[in-house]
């Protein structure tokens, strides 16, 4: 195989090949993880594969250290930028579970939850953001589009284990949402960094470390 066609076939195995693949692995991974021991703790076994394995890892090995470094860049992002991120967390807060699981929410709770939530958003801004774009810098559609299609879809391995209170249908098309909103900010702004804080927030009002201490 001449050397520019297998560069050509490393550049484009990440999203083409990866996504999928990743997905059907980390459903085996879950439901495998589940099995043996017990829904809770192998849905958070589950969620530490993902994030280790899935979309930290890959991304280190496929994005290089000079791209990894501008992807954390501190950018200002325009008005019509901020109105991307800020509306995830408005519609998080009024629309996801945040109201109906307030009076949960004890200092525990709060306190696990930041780490949880920061941990997620890092890992997956990261892998669906940040590695699309740095594969696909130029073109919209497979860097944010096609990007948060994958995001959408991946969601359904924990929704598998754990359905969500909205439906999943309704989870998954919310994440298609967010995910569009987050890879637009990505793509213009060229950095991760602001989309993994309103993702962190996002994450943060579902309190989600509560399903690991009821």
């Amino acid at each position: 195989m001449p050397a520019d066609t297998s560069k050509r076939l490393l550049r484009v195995s990440p999203s083409y090949l990866f996504a999928p693949l990743m997905i059907i692995v980390c459903y085996m991974a879950f439901h495998f993880l589940s099995a043996v021991t017990g829904d809770k703790t192998g849905y958070l076994l589950g969620m530490i594969f993902y994030w280790l394995f899935c979309c930290i890892l890959p991304t280190l090995f496929w994005i290089d250290k000079k791209n990894r470094k501008l992807l954390f860049r501190v950018m200002r992002p325009k008005w019509w930028q901020w109105v991307l991120l800020i509306i995830p967390v408005i519609l998080a807060i009024f629309f996801g579970p945040f109201r109906q699981r307030m009076h949960e929410a004890t200092m525990l709770v709060v306190v696990l939850s930041i780490p949880y939530a920061a941990v997620n958003a890092f890992s997956e801004e990261l892998l669906w953001r940040g590695m699309f774009f740095v594969q696909h810098q130029g073109n919209f559609f497979y860097a944010v589009v096609v990007s948060s299609i994958w995001f959408a879809v991946w969601h359904y391995v924990p929704l598998s284990i754990r359905p969500a209170e909205v439906g999943n249908f309704n989870f998954i098309i919310s994440a298609l949402g967010l995910g569009l909103c987050w890879g637009t900010v990505t793509y213009f702004t060229r950095s991760i960094f602001w989309s993994i804080v309103s993702h962190t927030l996002v994450d943060l009002t579902g309190l989600g470390i509560i399903f690991y201490l009821s």
